[in-house]
């Protein structure tokens, strides 16, 4: 993907620095019939920009407006915005993102710093975002493979992007329980399985020795001292 920042031809967007100029004024702003809450900017007979509505009117644009370098920077900083919006939707649509992993996928793919923290700031005050319900999202998604410790359900969800505070509000409330642990590990008894790969499965989920003995005492497993 093009860097939002240049020249960026998609089939909707040409950035306003590309037709700037002393005598340039904007011919039109015209709502896109896809989309009513987009404006199309066209100067010189081109389409320099597709913006969000409020975003046109808080750059002050306006048919017969001189179109000046200075407009058409800030003109170029909305359009890159409102690109790196637009990707950020998709890849939601696709699966929950956290903000921090959002804005890094979109700086990965191409878009300018600046514009994918904007955006992202952007879908965070319009609800499209939200850390905390991630975060429990994805312990529910983690806990399907088992009952987990609270600090490697922290350290996965940080891994993603979600700030402490939520990763660790989030790994407490969805950290396995002795109880969980302890019926874990009586089926496995059941099942044959030996202590040592039952105590091998439950380290790596991030569960200390001593949790891990309790819950393997009370299955029935003889433990060596």
């Amino acid at each position: 993907m093009a860097k939002a920042n240049k020249k960026i031809v998609t089939g909707r967007i040409v950035t306003g620095k590309n037709v700037s100029g002393k005598k340039a004024r904007i011919d039109s702003i015209a709502p896109r019939s896809a989309d009513p809450n987009q404006v199309e900017v066209r100067v010189g007979g081109r389409t320099v920009a597709m913006l969000l509505r409020h975003r046109a009117d808080e750059l002050g644009l306006a048919e017969g407006a001189p179109w000046t370098p200075a407009l058409a920077a800030r003109v170029d900083a909305a359009a890159a915005e409102a690109l790196a919006r637009e990707a950020a939707l998709a890849f939601l649509a696709k699966r929950a993102w956290s903000a921090a992993g959002l804005q890094a996928r979109l700086v990965k793919g191409g878009h300018a710093t600046r514009a994918a923290a904007n955006a992202v700031k952007a879908l965070l005050a319009d609800g499209w975002l939200n850390d905390r319900a991630y975060a429990e999202g994805r312990v529910e998604q983690l806990r399907s493979r088992g009952a987990m410790a609270a600090d490697a359900l922290e350290a996965l969800l940080e891994a993603d992007g979600v700030g402490e505070r939520d990763a660790r509000e989030a790994a407490k409330a969805g950290a396995g329980t002795a109880a969980e642990l302890r019926k874990e590990a009586k089926a496995a008894r059941k099942a044959g399985e030996s202590a040592n790969r039952v105590a091998g499965r439950m380290g790596r989920r991030g569960f200390d020795p001593d949790t891990i003995r309790d819950a393997l005492e009370h299955a029935g497993y003889r433990l060596d001292d």
